[in-house]
Order: C-alpha cells, then sequence, then structure tokens
C-alpha cells in the first residue's frame, strides 16, 4: 500500500493543512515548481526553515528523510495542503504527467542542493505491457493424423489445450502440450503442430499483438513466455474459460474485456516466471504432497468417470475418504465443493460433445446423467447465459 501526507507515517517531517498561505500577508515569500514525470531523484532540497507546499494542478508525491542517504528515504502521496519541518531532506515528484506546485518559505531561508550517493527511483504504478490488439480466436477440434505444415508471422500466438495432447515444433525443437497446458509462438518463430495417431486433440488458438509501454521495462522481458510450456495454473485456465465463455456473447464492451482478460493471461504468465526465479527454496510439505497426490488421483478418477452417474458418496468410499474432508480437500486446493466441480466438469464436457457434432442435445444430456434435458438446458444456461441449442449454432461462427 502507498501512504499519503495524512497519515500518522508522515507526522515525524511535517502535517498536512487546509486554508492556502498568503505569503506577502505573512512576510514569506513563494516560487511555482514545474514537476515532471521523472521517475529517478537524483537530489534533494534542505531548507533551515519549515516549507509549505500547496499542489497548483496535477497529482505529485513527495520523498523524503532526515539524511540524503539513498536508502533512507520515504516516499508519500501529497495529501492537501503539507507542511514540512526544518532540516527534512526533500523532493516532489510528479505522478501525473505534468504538474505545478507552490513553494512558500521563509524571507530569510538558507537551502542546499544535495546531491544524492545513488538515485532513488520513484516507482509510478504504470502497466508494464499493452495487448494492442487480437487479429484472431478460434477453437480447434482435430482428429488423430492432423498436421499442420508450419507458418511463422509478426505476432503472437497463444495455444492452449482444451483436450488430448499436441505436438509442436518451433524452430526445429519439439513440444508437447498436454491437456490444460499452454505455450506462446513469439513474432517470427516458424512453429508447425501434429497429432499422433490414435488421438484427437480439442485447443483455443488466440492470435495477437502486444508492446512494452513502461520506457524502462527490462528489454527482453517477453523472451520470458517463450520456448517453454506452461503448466497447468488454476487462475489462468479461469481466466481463458472465461475469455471463451465472454467471446461467445455479444454484449457492450466485449472487445476491451477480452483484450484485458487476455493481457491478465499474459502477466499472470510473465510473473509465475519472475516468482519461480526468485523463489528457489522449496516450498512444498509432506501434508501439500499427500493432498495434491490424492487431489490429482481423485480429478483423474472424476474425469474418467464423467459420463457415468458419479456421486459424492462413491468418491468418499472408493478413496476412504469422509465427506468433510472431502469437502475441504476441494475448498483448500480449489476454492469450490466437488459437487459444484463435478457439475462444471459435466458442462464443460457437454459443451467439447457439442462442438463436435456427434449426438443431438438430449443424447449429452442422457450421455452425462443429466436427470433431464430441460435440468441439463437450465444448468448450461445458467453457466454459459446461453441455451445449449444456442451456443451448438453459434459455435463455429465465433472460433
Amino acid at each position: 500500500m502507498q501512504y499519503k501526507t495524512s497519515m500518522r507515517e508522515f507526522e515525524p517531517y511535517g502535517n498536512v493543512y487546509e486554508q492556502p498561505i498568503y505569503p506577502k500577508m505573512n512576510n514569506m515569500i513563494s516560487r511555482v515548481n514545474r514537476l515532471t514525470p521523472d521517475r529517478t531523484v537524483n537530489q534533494l532540497l534542505h531548507f533551515d526553515c519549515e516549507v509549505y507546499l500547496e499542489m497548483i494542478d496535477g497529482m505529485a508525491a513527495i520523498v523524503v528523510g532526515f539524511s540524503p542517504d539513498t536508502n533512507s528515504l520515504k516516499t508519500f502521496t501529497i495529501h492537501r495542503k503539507v507542511r514540512l519541518n526544518p532540516g527534512v531532506y526533500f523532493s516532489i515528484v510528479s505522478v501525473s504527467g505534468e504538474a505545478s506546485c507552490r513553494l512558500i518559505t521563509s524571507a530569510g531561508f538558507s537551502m542546499q542542493t544535495v546531491e544524492l550517493p545513488s538515485p532513488h527511483r520513484f516507482n509510478r504504478i504504470l502497466p508494464n505491457i499493452q495487448i494492442k490488439e487480437i487479429f484472431g480466436y478460434y477453437y480447434n477440434v482435430r482428429n488423430a493424423g492432423y498436421e499442420f505444415k508450419g507458418e511463422k508471422h509478426d505476432y503472437y500466438e497463444l495455444t492452449f489445450v482444451d483436450r488430448g495432447t499436441l505436438e509442436t515444433t518451433i524452430e526445429n525443437t519439439s513440444y508437447v502440450i498436454n491437456e490444460k497446458e499452454l505455450m506462446l509462438y513469439g513474432p517470427g518463430q516458424f512453429h508447425t503442430q501434429h497429432i499422433s495417431e490414435g488421438q484427437s486433440c480439442s485447443y483455443i488458438t488466440i492470435v495477437f499483438s502486444m508492446v512494452n509501454i513502461t520506457p524502462e521495462a527490462p528489454s527482453g522481458e517477453n523472451e520470458l513466455l517463450l520456448n517453454k510450456v506452461f503448466t497447468y495454473d488454476k487462475k489462468i485456465y479461469t481466466l481463458l474459460k472465461d475469455f471463451v465463455q465472454e467471446s461467445s456473447v455479444q454484449i457492450p464492451y466485449l472487445n476491451s474485456l477480452m483484450t484485458c482478460l487476455l493481457q491478465e493471461i499474459i502477466i499472470r504468465l510473465l510473473r509465475s516466471e519472475f516468482l519461480s526465479r526468485k523463489d528457489e527454496k522449496p516450498i512444498s510439505l509432506t501434508r501439500q504432497h499427500y493432498q495434491d497426490e490424492l487431489l490429482e488421483r481423485i480429478l483423474s478418477y472424476i474425469d474418467e468417470s464423467i459420463c457415468e452417474p458419479l456421486t459424492i458418496a462413491e468418491i468418499c468410499q472408493k478413496f476412504s475418504i469422509s465427506r468433510s474432508s472431502l469437502q475441504l480437500l476441494f475448498k483448500e486446493n480449489l476454492d469450490q465443493t466437488p459437487k459444484k466441480y463435478i457439475s462444471d466438469l459435466k458442462l464443460e464436457k457437454s459443451c467439447q460433445l457439442i462442438r463436435e457434432q456427434k449426438y443431438s442435445i438430449s443424447e449429452i444430456s442422457l450421455l452425462l446423467g443429466f436427470n433431464s434435458i430441460h435440468y441439463f438446458s437450465r444448468a448450461f444456461t445458467n453457466k454459459y447465459n446461453m441455451a445449449p441449442s444456442e451456443y451448438s449454432k453459434q459455435m463455429f461462427n465465433q472460433f
């Protein structure tokens, strides 16, 4: 969290006040400081008397300390008018583009400009990347033996495998993208795709342009995204599901929402790479390892049995776990109940079956164990904001 000058933390340096000061009426002098959005502070001002700061336009922050030591400086957002105690070292930084501030002090002031031993960096809250445009997004259902001989283009391309396994090569290096994993191709990277015999695969493709928009962003930061397969991440998976769902329904601000969802996906991928580089200390405990193993076996069983009548009691019996323990396992790791997980998985499976166009809506309802076609249609509509029949009509027009 950021600090502002009206907080208790600012009291050692000064305080805020309400009424403006008129210099001539108080035997004081003033000057107007033009502030630019510089992110680096190289020098500080030091007065032997009180200093008053009143913002004229824009927004600013103040860097303060009791000595010109870069490591001891603190930053506060200027909130209202500010009085600084004598002897405080300070610098004012714009946070809103150009800004201006009136500095008022005693006519008999003594001031020093002190160079810092090393620059103090002021971190403005600016986005690092921007999704400029999404050129295409497709849901691909491919049968065994499918082969895409390859292409390269000037954009980023995200491939997320929904079901099955996809083999790909990038500049003659081979990778395997398994179910619920994703990969990004970068601008100018030649890539191919292939599905082995005896398998089928459905996957999402999103083609987009992206730029770094923070001037001092590390060069090559986006290279962290390339030439690797990203494993399952619940938050990213949820964002991708939202992307697909929202893109299938015409709503106001759809384009903005889609670019925001994709931008969050990319940011989370970059963040996961940064955290994996910085945090090399193993964090898995024995209990978590046990939970991960057990949950993986339960989820695999649910996935394999999704077209069978499946009850919570049956899962508990098969894995020798109490109902309350099963509920806690799902809550701690998936933040949902087993019943909701199964229901969502059935509806996801229904989407896949609808896309494959092998069964009617009634047959899919029966195949997945719904009580009736009406119950299935209501559950589907509640989750996807459209009826199964409408989804069937729109799917191949949307992807």
